[in-house]
């Protein structure tokens, strides 16, 4: 077994998907770092929208409550004014001068209109204490259609002795009163300025508290692959803490029983193999020679009646007898041959697989076309893995030849050392069965490639033949 694998510090990308249990109702996973930022913008989102409507309706309440009290002020201005601007009994030649409202422009802003009796304008001018931002014409132009009649102020404008020459209209000077209102949202910029500052203060411990998540997810990926080895750090969290510790104990637990399971398999497999060479043993040293022996008694018997006539049906009784423990012989043999290779175990894996394929060759009257690539050393390999890998290549073929109808075989085997490849192709059927459905072959493949520690698929699809695939730790003679 190799050492236990620590999984560093860093991991970023989890190699397992979200699994059913940590999904909401809808199957959508939660990414607590993404619901934090999102409740956090639309909360500030709303508070600014309420917080710079609130403050526009107040200072638009604020500009109409003092109108009223600036037209006082511009009226008491103007009409003290009128004595210099014309003749004190004349009513229709009304003039003003606003110049006089200039130093208003210190505290107020305001928008004046004067018209004469006949409402004819004589005057006009907006004074305000500065020039307005820019853009705030967009605004102040939405205000004055919200502007209605009763938010203008009207007064009289007075000569002495108090007489009425004309009319005072004042209003609110929109464009300011939006200028305070920009200036009001950047103050509101500067406060998300500071709210983004605040989420990336709010938003960094969290992300680091939960980075160990993805190296879970990594690990939990790996231990399904089969990787028993894997374990997690101690984290910072004590919850992730804690669930790291039972996971590396969980995945301890399950080498430990993975272990005792390909040990107990390998075992069943060794006891198999004995008691295949002990079967093929009794065949041919008892059973082989009382064939034998019968063989030789027949004939004997066939070569003394054949020179009596009297004897012609017992005479082909007897050629029949001979023809049938011959073949009772030759079938032994082939039995002896498969469960014991006696090539496999005087030459090694390639001649006893090359032998392997001369023989199906045989049976099949040459019928298939197998193609056989090897590449790699195979000589120095655990005598264990040489006949269980000729048995998986002996399963592989039957398959191929029993089942799937194919005419064209081909078998790449690939040792680097360190794994084994195996991949066994035809040009068969196809096998749409599912893995419940599986028939001894391909369970006796799946156990001997488990217990083993190797992985096995098969890629099939129905009139495009089928694939075997296995993957095996190539251990070899004299490794620990």
């Amino acid at each position: 077994m190799p050492a236990d694998t620590v999984l560093p510090p860093t991991s970023p990308t989890p190699a397992h998907p979200p699994s059913a249990a940590s999904t909401g109702p809808a199957g959508a996973a939660l990414d607590l770092q993404r619901s934090l930022l999102q409740r956090l913008l639309a909360f500030a989102c709303l508070l600014t929208l309420l917080l710079l409507a609130a403050h526009g309706w107040q200072i638009r309440q604020q500009a109409l409550t003092d109108t009223p009290d600036t037209a006082a002020v511009i009226q008491q201005l103007l009409n003290q004014d009128q004595p210099r601007q014309a003749d004190v009994f004349n009513r229709e030649s009304i003039r003003v001068d606003l110049a006089v409202l200039a130093p208003l422009a210190r505290r107020l802003a305001f928008c004046v209109q004067v018209e004469d009796l006949w409402s004819r304008q004589i005057g006009a001018a907006c004074v305000r204490p500065s020039p307005p931002r820019p853009g705030a014409g967009i605004l102040a132009h939405w205000l004055e259609v919200l502007n209605t009649p009763a938010d203008t102020s009207v007064r009289p404008l007075l000569r002495a002795p108090g007489v009425a020459v004309g009319h005072i209209h004042v209003r609110p000077d929109w464009h300011t009163e939006a200028s305070r209102w920009l200036s009001s949202m950047y103050l509101v910029l500067a406060g998300w300025a500071a709210l983004a500052m605040l989420a990336t203060m709010i938003v960094r411990p969290v992300r680091r508290a939960l980075r160990p998540a993805d190296q879970i997810l990594a690990a939990i990926g790996r231990l399904e692959g089969g990787d028993t080895t894997v374990r997690l750090p101690a984290f910072e969290l004590d919850e992730f803490r804690r669930i790291a510790n039972e996971f590396n104990s969980l995945a301890a637990q399950l080498a430990t029983t993975r272990a005792a399971e390909r040990r107990l398999a390998t075992h069943l497999l060794d006891v198999r193999e004995d008691e295949r060479h002990y079967l093929a043993r009794e065949l041919h040293d008892d059973m082989g020679q009382h064939l034998t022996s019968l063989r030789a008694d027949a004939a004997y018997l066939r070569q003394s009646l054949a020179a009596s006539t009297a004897h012609v049906q017992l005479t082909s009784v007897l050629d029949s007898l001979g023809e049938t423990l011959a073949r009772m012989h030759e079938s032994i043999q082939n039995i002896v041959h498969r469960l014991r290779p006696p090539r496999l175990e005087a030459f090694g894996l390639i001649a006893g697989l090359e032998q392997l394929i001369a023989d199906c060759k045989r049976m099949h009257s040459g019928t298939p076309s197998i193609q056989f690539h090897h590449q790699g050393l195979f000589e120095t390999l655990e005598p264990t893995l040489t006949i269980h890998l000729y048995r998986i290549v002996q399963e592989g073929l039957t398959n191929a030849l029993r089942h799937a109808d194919a005419s064209q075989i081909e078998i790449d085997l690939q040792c680097n050392g360190e794994r084994l490849s195996l991949s066994i192709r035809d040009d068969g059927k196809g096998d749409t069965a599912a893995p419940a459905s599986e028939g001894h072959g391909r369970l006796g493949i799946r156990e001997r490639a488990s217990a083993l520690g190797g992985t096995v698929a098969w890629i099939s699809a129905p009139g495009r033949g089928t694939q075997l695939r296995v993957e095996l730790p190539a251990g070899t003679r004299g490794a620990t």
